[in-house]
């Protein structure tokens, strides 16, 4: 396909970045020499600086070799947003060794298989999770495990206060079977780093594992310089639009073991020398409204679902954010609706991106700050994307036709850990990367989701993307959320169903929406079914769950209020 995204670009952005054999280990020391005496991280109003986060990084890394652990081991962290989480991160790759980012919301079953594929030789986790290793603590070759409580690198008395509060009103006290190691005295008592662990760009920085939407996760092995070179992509388009990239505060509300917040909100900023206010729980509205409320933010990266539970919440619509410039919607492109609401109640649109765990993260992004146009922008520089069949993705399609993504950049994973049957099917000899998704490319040259490769509606043997037929939905101002899906059908044998979730203030009639459907849409696109729910099942990361809706829907066989 030819690049005519190239053609848009802003003057001041190249068409390539330079590619070196840079690693986080470089960034890390750049930025703590550059900015030592910078805001680094924060939270519940405890700051480190940049020389701070130095000094225990290494102490951790320090503690992790003298616990064994070797180059190119795996450590797994079982941590949310917090101090701990960019600290033992940074010691892990200091150590030489890869990290493995766990939900701690899985439950114990999907973190046993997580650990079971990728062997850690240390866990690190936050105590209320702990009990969930009891019944493998011990297998999977791993040697320790490191318990750690939220408050831990506090001053002793808000320390002992947080402490004593979780443990007897929130009656946090996990009951263990084994005797983990406390990441505070790991941290108090060792030194630094005493020998620096010899780090190249090939050396495989994170296992991150995807989102199952289709059997186990599979774990991306994300080399040093596929995040370098991401966090360099993002950084030419961010530099050239925001004045200096050292004084900007970011709500870190996302969660960082999600590959999105982890490089998008974590590892551009902080290496560019910008304060991370760290979010422990973003469900916790209240709790992240407080946050926002009382701190001078400039950036604040979401999700769409989390941008439309803030606009709901009347204490953030209430209060101005006078500092706030921009935002980035990762994980899902942002709806209009949810765009132009944000826009009148703060002054900026969320800027829509497009990625994947499997490109560490981002493969394109609007230019900050643009109106809504429905796409999710330019690739970034350095990155091919071309659109092809979606029988055999080989055969290049038009531009404007709907196919299969296919993404090729110095972003690109190396491969699926211990998985090389997947690795073949997702990755071409050449460096082309299968994603699932679907889209295309306009005259501009800017990319557009239709939806995912295993969400495609066949009715009638016409192809139906759920994001165009959610699109349309969504332009009514009484939906709040809209899921389509197909469901099996004897004549059709695909007919579209759509789960609406209405605003508090509004109500609808089915037939409404039906009638704005067919003036909107093809006639085969039109849902056969209509189903008004009171909300829609998410996955762990806030994005909506479609096999969920399958499963607790369709299975139940919930037809609906209407069959066109």
């Amino acid at each position: 396909m030819e690049k005519i995204w190239l053609k848009n670009y802003k003057p001041e952005i190249p068409a390539e970045i330079k590619l070196d054999d840079t690693t986080l280990i470089d960034l890390f020391n750049q930025a703590c020499e550059q900015y030592a005496a910078n805001r680094a991280v924060s939270c519940h109003k405890v700051a480190l600086s940049f020389s701070d986060v130095k000094e225990r990084s290494l102490r951790m890394a320090q503690a992790l070799v003298d616990l064994g652990v070797k180059k190119g081991d795996r450590v797994a962290l079982i941590l949310p947003n917090s101090l701990q989480y960019p600290l033992t991160v940074l010691a892990v790759l200091l150590a030489g060794a890869t990290v493995v980012n766990i939900n701690p919301l899985y439950t114990p079953n999907e973190i046993e298989y997580v650990l079971k594929n990728s062997e850690p030789t240390v866990v690190v986790t936050l105590d209320m999770f702990s009990e969930k290793l009891n019944g493998f603590y011990n297998q999977f070759g791993i040697k320790h495990i490191i318990s750690t409580k939220i408050a831990d690198p506090y001053p002793t008395i808000k320390r002992s206060i947080i402490n004593l509060l979780l443990r007897y009103v929130a009656k946090v006290n996990p009951k263990l079977v084994y005797k983990p190691l406390s990441w505070r005295t790991l941290i108090e008592k060792s030194s630094t780093l005493r020998t620096p662990v010899a780090v190249t760009a090939d050396d495989i920085a994170f296992i991150q594992y995807t989102g199952a939407t289709t059997g186990h996760p599979k774990g991306a092995m994300l080399l040093h310089r596929n995040i370098a070179a991401n966090i360099k992509q993002i950084f030419t388009l961010l530099e050239a639009q925001v004045d200096d990239m050292s004084k900007q505060v970011v709500i870190s509300a996302l969660p960082m073991y999600h590959i999105f917040s982890l490089t998008a909100n974590f590892f551009t900023f902080f290496f560019h020398g910008s304060e991370n206010v760290m979010v422990p729980n973003a469900k916790n509205i209240k709790d992240l409204v407080k946050t926002m409320n009382s701190t001078p933010f400039t950036v604040f990266n979401s999700l769409d679902t989390l941008y439309h539970k803030l606009l709901e919440y009347k204490p953030f619509t209430s209060v101005k954010h006078p500092y706030y410039k921009y935002g980035i919607c990762g994980g899902m492109a942002i709806r209009q609706s949810v765009a132009e609401h944000w826009q009148q109640a703060t002054g900026h649109v969320p800027t829509n991106c497009y990625g994947l765990t499997e490109t560490s993260p981002c493969v394109s992004m609007n230019d900050l700050g643009s109106a809504f146009n429905g796409s999710v922008g330019y690739p970034v520089p350095s990155t091919e994307i071309d659109i092809r069949d979606i029988a055999t993705g080989l055969q290049s399609l038009a531009q404007g036709e709907i196919g299969l993504i296919m993404v090729r950049g110095p972003q690109v994973m190396a491969g699926y850990w211990r998985n090389p049957e997947q690795t073949k099917l997702a990755l071409s000899a050449d460096g082309w990367l299968r994603t699932g998704d679907l889209g295309y490319v306009n005259e501009k040259g800017l990319l557009f989701i239709s939806g995912r490769e295993t969400e495609m509606i066949i009715v009638s043997g016409f192809n139906v993307y759920p994001a165009e037929v959610e699109m349309v939905i969504d332009q009514l101002p009484e939906i709040a959320e809209v899921a389509v899906v197909g469901y099996p059908d004897e004549e059709s044998g695909e007919a579209v169903h759509a789960y609406i979730v209405l605003t508090a203030e509004h109500t609808i009639d089915v037939e409404q929406i039906l009638l704005h459907c067919r003036k909107n849409l093809t006639r085969y696109k039109i849902p056969h079914y209509i189903t008004i729910v009171e909300e829609l099942p998410k996955t762990l990361v806030g994005k909506i769950d479609k096999k969920a809706i399958v499963a607790q829907y369709l299975a139940k066989n919930t037809q609906s209020d209407l069959k066109y």
